[in-house]
């Protein structure tokens, strides 16, 4: 069976189409033509680096200046060669002469020159003049072993030096710091850390009894890398990657995989050591082969001891990755309760000096003064951070330990956790990232605050912090990404914790290493982690929790504590490699742990276990934000979470309600992430628009109650209804309950059309007939869209009950107005429109070919059927008649398939104008078959300058003839003579014989 695609994947596969066609006529030396088709990929996934840097590439040849900050985007995220040329080129084109200097210097400093050189020569040449530079110099690399050497386009009078001592351009060290000067005055380019260019980025793992993986150089793309495979032994066999058929790893980049199958492994023994040029593990290393043999070995051997063909049962043995550390050996089989027991704090540590050395200094600070830290120096890279442990370890700040050679996260844990453990007395113990920033305390530390949680309990294991970054932990949004922390923000959101949810324990299926508290007697009964099954990282504190589950010991969360995490810095690019494979890894120890997770993580709110302690949380934070109490006002926005017109109205309350003094408060459903647009039962969402409050989510209607006593704080003096679709009926009755008026702003249909758009089950407009049998017999074909089970006589009755009691009910059309009144003669509502439609533009002749502009997300009422009926027929007669869609439609491959429409993708509301315009399109069509109630799209048209046609139909049509701004066709008109108006329209005319091939073809039916 297939498995549906998601939206995200649709856009994918819509991009990834796009950027083929748009780098095939770059290819062609066609950049005009493969603009489009490379913005359209941008747009659809706005942060692919590699997209912009193709777009980029297209609108330098064009001398846009737009390249500028394409080729900023690719440069920032993927740190390779061609961006920061293409970068350097851009400034340097659009007469940016200092910001030229910096990206070529940048690349220079940082990256291989590429081979030959010659073609950035000249622009070297000339940024070096534009800098006052004496010249510009870069590292070359020849033959195979990619022998480095120093190219200087100043030849005479250059000095060269590593680290201070003189070196020849020819045979440069592998590492150091080179510095190339004249006279005292450094060249372009200068200095230059030769170690960085010798910097492998690389991922192993075993396949097929054998080891596969891949590698490259960022600062040397066309280098075929020398790899090494190390036995236990220290027999090595060496190859080079150099299979560049495999796709990038990520944006830009060139990697090369290698295969070392099992017969050449055959003759020696595991585990492997795989190792790039620069004498550092590739991400997955050590890896073993056999590993997954062996333990279904040692399964079957122990299945036979303990039902044995003979004799008695056998004891079973612990497989050596599995058993506990000497120091733990003869721990208490039964925990007990140990509040004051002293722990230790262990940082492994590899790179990034200033963020281990903040993160140790938020250590020092907030913690107290007996604390001991004992910091794992995995053997990093980087000089002045091993220089810097030295010195706090010389001044007893810390305990270091060394690693001589690197030997990823979990190996350098459970030495220092094997160090914490083994102190007397009996210690328990932190696991700390060098990527955390701690939270200081005015009260009570954080760290004693995890202590009183796992203590709380005797078979609570471990304990972990809420954080910006931890996965199924993280606050406030669990779902993306939150912003990178700084001291302020974590010690101010650790205090709130702290205040709101003091010695809580949330029972969680996994800790998160990034902070993790463990028992002394959990790692006693469970042993440390498995460097040999999860390499440099990412997994093991999982595989520790599972197997201490297994043992009877729980895992908590302590959403009281607090701590920062930045997240990732150590696996730099092949993380999301070594993530996929140390999951792969958790399945086949754990059978299940990913449907775990899976289900932990796709929770509603309402049942996640933490829900209730991020509210809090932001109930707080909700209440710190409130004016004093003499100058509190709020209005209660009550809307859907369906974007469109409606969302864009709910932006601008929004707004004019903040230049009044008062507060919004925005009531959405919670949408459900399982379906197309649909919303989760009775949930409500709580926000200002900020989206900064995520987990204000109320249950109605269990947390009615709750819900009212926020949103009285705010002392509310009015409810506007925009929309109920998704919502429990408690919230539009919220008005009556907080006892304040209600104004209802209406913008579609939904008060008497549970079809909303009155469109019926043909997809044409059904006329609004006043007999509601008929409209009964609709809804049954057709459905109702409304989400709630009501019908239509009732709906009818429930919104005129509503209209009764309304303080105002507000329309933005006429034609609205009028639409309501057939339906509630009683009702008398105001028209206020959403915008100033000002003076239009008239039509004008503009020559041939026309080229329409549609506008918008064209779905059905939007006439995606007219406007694909429109394009097939502009084909099949060859009319000079061509279509570019600005925005998006529920089948882009169809319209685009016609080869008369071009889509240009999703479009911000800022910049709808500017594209528009810059398609440069003869007119605007507009294809609604519903009655629109207002029409913003129309509004973008004209202010782009674009006359407009519509149909007779909604307040689009009047819009239109009240301004002349454009022409009204009959609704239902057919596609050939609607292009016939269009090509009309934009100053066109048709061809003898397309007039009479048309006139056979509508009179031959």
């Amino acid at each position: 069976m297939t498995t549906p695609q998601t939206r995200s994947d649709v856009l994918r596969d819509q991009a990834t189409e796009a950027l083929r066609r748009g780098e095939a006529l770059l290819t062609a030396g066609d950049p005009a033509a493969a603009r489009p088709w490379l913005a359209r990929a941008h747009r659809i996934l706005p942060e692919e680096p590699a997209v912009a840097f193709t777009l980029a590439s297209a609108l330098l040849n064009l001398q846009d200046t737009a390249a500028v900050a394409l080729f900023a985007q690719a440069a920032t995220a993927t740190e390779t060669r061609e961006a920061w040329l293409g970068l350097a080129a851009a400034r340097w084109q659009a007469g940016d002469a200092p910001g030229a200097v910096a990206a070529l210097g940048h690349m220079l400093a940082h990256h291989v020159l590429p081979d030959p050189p010659a073609p950035m020569a000249g622009l070297a040449d000339a940024l070096a003049a534009a800098a006052g530079a004496p010249g510009w110099c870069g590292v070359a690399a020849d033959g195979p072993d990619r022998v480095a050497r120093l190219v200087c386009s100043h030849a005479d009078g250059v000095v060269i030096t590593v680290d201070g001592h003189g070196v020849a351009a020819s045979a440069l060290p592998p590492s150091g710091r080179l510095s190339a000067t004249v006279a005292g005055r450094a060249l372009l380019g200068s200095p230059i850390d030769l170690g960085r260019l010798r910097r492998v980025e690389g991922f192993v793992a075993a396949e097929q009894g054998g080891v596969a993986g891949w590698a490259w150089l960022p600062a040397d793309p066309d280098a075929d890398p020398l790899i090494t495979v190390t036995d236990a032994g220290g027999a090595t066999v060496l190859l080079r990657a150099e299979d560049t058929g495999m796709t990038a790893v990520r944006p830009l980049s060139r990697p090369r995989r290698f295969v070392v199958p099992s017969a050449l492994l055959a003759a020696h023994a595991g585990p492997f050591r795989v190792t790039g040029p620069d004498g550092r593990d590739l991400a997955g290393s050590p890896v073993d082969p056999q590993a997954p043999r062996r333990m279904a070995a040692w399964i079957a051997r122990q299945a036979a001891r303990s039902e044995p063909a003979a004799g008695p049962p056998q004891r079973t043995e612990v497989p050596p990755d599995l058993a506990a550390p000497a120091a733990l050996r003869g721990a208490a089989a039964v925990a007990r309760s140990d509040p004051r027991r002293p722990v230790a704090v262990v940082v492994p540590v590899y790179r990034d000096q200033a963020l281990t050395l903040a993160c140790l200094h938020s250590v020092f600070a907030s913690v107290p003064a007996d604390t001991p830290v004992i910091v794992v120096d995995d053997a990093g890279p980087e000089p002045g951070l091993a220089a810097a442990l030295d010195a706090l370890a010389a001044a007893g700040r810390i305990t270091l330990l060394r690693h001589a050679t690197n030997q990823g996260f979990p190996a350098a844990a459970n030495a220092g956790l094997r160090a914490a453990f083994a102190r007397t007395p009996r210690h328990d113990a932190l696991l700390l990232n060098s990527d955390t920033l701690l939270p200081a305390s005015r009260g009570v530390s954080w760290l004693e605050r995890l202590r009183a949680v796992v203590h709380a309990a005797p078979d609570i294991g471990t304990a972990t912090p809420l954080s910006n970054d931890a996965t199924i932990l993280s606050y406030p949004h669990a779902d993306r990404p939150n912003p990178p922390p700084d001291v302020a923000s974590v010690a101010r959101l650790d205090r709130l914790a702290a205040r709101v949810n003091a010695g809580v324990a949330v029972e969680v299926p996994t800790g998160v290493g990034f902070c993790l508290y463990i028992r002394h007697e959990c790692a006693a009964d469970t042993g440390l982690f498995r460097p040999g099954l999860f390499a440099q990282g990412y997994g093991e504190e999982n595989d520790f929790c599972v197997r201490a589950g297994h043992l009877g010991w729980r895992h908590v969360a302590a959403p009281g504590v607090l701590v920062g995490h930045v997240g990732g810095v150590s696996f730099g690019a092949a993380r999301t490699a070594l993530i996929g494979r140390n999951l792969a890894v958790l399945e086949r120890l754990h059978p299940g742990y990913r449907a775990l997770i899976e289900a932990w993580q796709g929770r509603v709110p309402a049942l996640d276990p933490l829900a209730p302690a991020r509210l809090r949380m932001d109930a707080r934070r909700w209440a710190a934000a409130r004016a004093p109490a003499a100058r509190r006002r709020a209005v209660v926005l009550i809307t859907h979470d369906n974007g469109g017109g409606v969302e864009r109205v709910i932006a601008g309350r929004i707004a004019a309600l903040a230049a009044a003094g008062t507060r919004a408060i925005v009531l959405r459903p919670v949408a459900d992430p399982d379906s197309d647009g649909g919303s989760l039962p009775g949930l409500c969402r709580v926000d200002d628009g900020s989206g900064a409050y995520p987990n204000l989510v109320y249950h109605l209607p269990r947390d009615h109650a709750a819900l009212l006593r926020l949103l009285r704080a705010d002392a509310p003096v009015a409810v506007e209804l925009h929309h109920r679709l998704g919502h429990h009926p408690l919230v539009p009755a919220l008005a009556a309950a907080l006892g304040v008026p209600l104004d209802l702003r209406l913008h579609d249909y939904a008060s008497f059309c549970p079809r909303i758009s009155l469109l019926g089950p043909d997809g044409r407009y059904c006329g609004e007939p006043d007999q509601v049998a008929v409209c009964e017999a609709c809804v049954a074909d057709a459905g109702s869209r409304l989400g709630e089970t009501i019908g239509v006589a009732a709906l009818r009755a429930r919104s005129a009950a509503e209209f009764a009691v309304a303080r105002s009910v507000v329309v933005p059309s006429a034609d609205m107005a009028s639409r309501m009144r057939r339906h509630f003669p009683a009702l008398a509502p105001t028209v206020v429109k959403l915008e100033d439609d000002g003076p239009a533009p008239r039509p004008a002749a503009c020559g041939m070919p026309v080229k329409v502009c549609v506008i918008g997300a064209i779905g059905l009422e939007k006439g995606f059927d007219v406007l694909l009926a429109c394009a097939r027929d502009a084909a099949q007669r060859a009319l000079p008649l061509s279509f570019v869609l600005v925005g998006r439609s529920t089948d882009d491959a169809r319209l685009l398939a016609t080869g008369r429409v071009f889509v240009t993708g999703p479009y911000r509301e800022a910049e709808a104008e500017a594209l528009v315009r810059a398609q440069r399109a003869h007119v605007a069509f507009l294809p609604s078959i519903w009655p629109e109630t207002w029409g913003f799209t129309l509004g973008v048209a004209w202010r782009a300058g674009l006359a407009a046609v519509v149909f007779d139909i909604g307040a689009m049509a009047a819009r239109v003839r009240a301004t002349g701004g454009g022409q009204v066709l009959p609704l239902g008109l057919p596609a050939p003579a609607i292009n016939n108006a269009l090509i009309a329209a934009g100053g066109g005319s048709l061809a003898a014989g397309q007039q009479d091939r048309l006139w056979t073809r509508q009179h031959s039916t």
